[in-house]
Parts: structure tokens; C-alpha cells; sequence
């Protein structure tokens, strides 16, 4: 159970930066793909979800 929550006014711009994002992230690349493939094969064993 949340206990507080926090909001963060973003101008226009930011708002719909972060938006595009959230719609159409970038592809993963480098370290944090190849990270992320490990984590998946150690951990996600099993586990359906979450799973792309």
C-alpha cells in the first residue's frame, strides 16, 4: 500500500517527450540488452510473464 504519493508538473514539451516514449520506446542496444538477455536466462526460468 502506497503510504505518500508525489506528482511532477512537466511542461508541455517534456510531457509529450516522455509520452512518445513510453508509447514507442527505443530500441535496446549494447549492455543493457545483453544484461538484460542474462537476467532473463538465470532468473525468468519458468515465469511467463513479462516476457517480450
Amino acid at each position: 500500500m502506497l503510504k505518500e504519493s508525489k506528482s511532477l508538473v512537466l511542461c508541455d514539451r517534456d510531457r509529450d517527450l516522455f509520452m512518445s516514449v513510453m508509447q514507442n520506446p527505443p530500441e535496446l542496444k549494447g549492455k543493457l540488452k545483453s544484461a538484460i538477455y542474462k537476467y532473463r536466462q538465470k532468473y525468468d526460468k519458468g515465469c511467463k510473464a513479462g516476457k517480450t
